[in-house]
């Protein structure tokens, strides 16, 4: 009896160990799987990155650094006939040639002053109207302003009572001549009545010669005799000549002089600049020398479209700056060289022979390297570092990095420049 307990009692143990034995097992069997599927996409996915980097042959490449070293080569640079016409683009071959010793000096710009007008009433009035304002440009004969002027309407009567004494001195002349013919009057009348005539004749000359010098018009002296000139005060300023009107001396109601400017109009398609020589400098600045006028005060380097000479240096020195001024016209149909604008000019003073001379025009910068686009025997063209020597305000010397007879673009590089970096920013975003 004791001993079907015990069997019992084993049986029972068996029984509850059971479930522990069963969770144990489940566990040891999930537990290889679990970790078989969390290694199982990295292994995946370094099979397919294997699989990507073999060509079709099957062998293994590093295709990453390849990629990246292509990434560094320089775009073909290619350009038809007709693009290099397009472009401007012109190619020239590497030749010796002279180079300019320059003198630097500085100067200004001014109004040439037989371009300059200064616009003043003929005749004092108060200003009824103002048509134009500082700064417009302006034609030859634009109104300006108009005046009320009691001169003006004197002279306009004196004129027109000179006009009508004359017609009355003509109709007796004619008569005192007919009676004189017919012998009914002395010839003393006749020659009295002639005398008249002349005079009348001289006044009204001298009336019409001052409306002149008022600033009238043929025409508009024909308009008062046929009372077509209604407003006999009306006084018009006109421009005298095509350009900018750089000062205004006149407001609605104010009373003008005849000696008082209103306006003063320039002509600023030509433009003089004054070049300050200093005495160390004098005996190499001659009349008839090459020079070119730039500026680097603020507004964007621009150079003149050619090459100005030195017209005139001043015979005497100025006494507070012991200093002469050489004169330089230039032409400013643009308007960008402005009266006041301070400017520097390169004076050609002296010729130096040099092994290989280019256009400043041919130079480039590209990655802080001065560089010249050359074209090869197939037509495409490279950029290649150069070394400058001495230049002038066209030509530049090439001491290394480019051949006799080499070509190169010596005009309007900067189109190649730019489709150079066109073509590396376009490879940098396929990375």
């Amino acid at each position: 009896m004791k001993q079907s307990n015990c069997v019992t009692d084993s049986n029972r143990t068996s029984l509850k160990s059971a479930p522990y034995l069963f969770i144990l097992l489940l566990i040891f069997s999930v537990q290889p799987s679990v970790l078989a599927a969390d290694h199982e996409p990295e292994q995946h996915e370094q099979h397919e990155q294997h699989e990507q980097h073999k060509d079709d042959d099957g062998k293994g490449h590093n295709h990453g650094v390849h990629e990246e070293h292509e990434g560094h080569e320089e775009p073909e640079l290619k350009f038809s006939a007709a693009e290099l016409q397009e472009f401007d683009i012109k190619l020239a071959q590497a030749k010796s040639g002279v180079i300019n010793k320059t003198q630097d000096l500085t100067g200004e710009v001014i109004v040439a002053p037989e371009l300059l007008y200064h616009v003043v009433p003929r005749v004092s009035g108060v200003v009824r109207q103002v048509f134009k304002h500082l700064g417009d440009k302006v034609k030859t004969g634009d109104l300006l302003a108009t005046l009320s002027s009691r001169d003006l309407a004197d002279a306009k009567a004196k004129f027109v009572a000179a006009d009508s004494l004359l017609k009355l001195a003509n109709a007796n002349l004619k008569r005192e001549r007919d009676l004189y013919k017919s012998k009914v009057t002395a010839k003393r009348e006749y020659l009295s009545a002639r005398q008249v005539q002349a005079e009348m004749s001289i006044k009204r000359k001298a009336a019409e010669q001052r409306l002149l010098s008022i600033g009238l018009t043929e025409k508009s002296i024909l308009s008062v005799l046929h009372n077509v000139d209604k407003d006999l005060t009306l006084y018009e300023l006109r421009a005298p000549a095509n350009g900018v009107i750089i000062e205004k001396h006149a407001a609605q109601g104010e009373v003008l002089e005849s000696n008082k400017r209103s306006f003063t109009v320039a002509d600023l398609s030509q433009v003089w600049v004054n070049l300050t020589v200093y005495q160390k400098d004098l005996p190499i600045i001659h009349q008839g020398q090459q020079v070119s006028i730039s500026t680097r005060f603020g507004l964007s380097d621009k150079q003149t479209t050619s090459i100005s000479s030195i017209s005139w240096i001043s015979p005497t020195l100025d006494e507070k700056t012991r200093s002469a001024k050489a004169r330089v016209v230039i032409e400013n149909p643009d308007g960008y060289w402005r009266p006041g604008l301070f400017v520097s000019g390169k004076v050609a003073t002296e010729k130096k022979q040099a092994g290989i001379v280019i256009p400043l025009t041919a130079l480039q910068t590209l990655e802080g390297q001065t560089i010249v686009f050359v074209q090869h025997a197939d037509g495409d063209f490279e950029p290649q570092a150069v070394r400058t020597g001495r230049s002038d305000f066209q030509q530049v010397e090439i001491i290394q990095g480019l051949k006799l007879g080499q070509t190169y673009v010596s005009q309007n590089a900067f189109s190649l420049k730019a489709q150079l970096q066109k073509g590396e920013f376009g490879e940098g975003h396929n990375h």
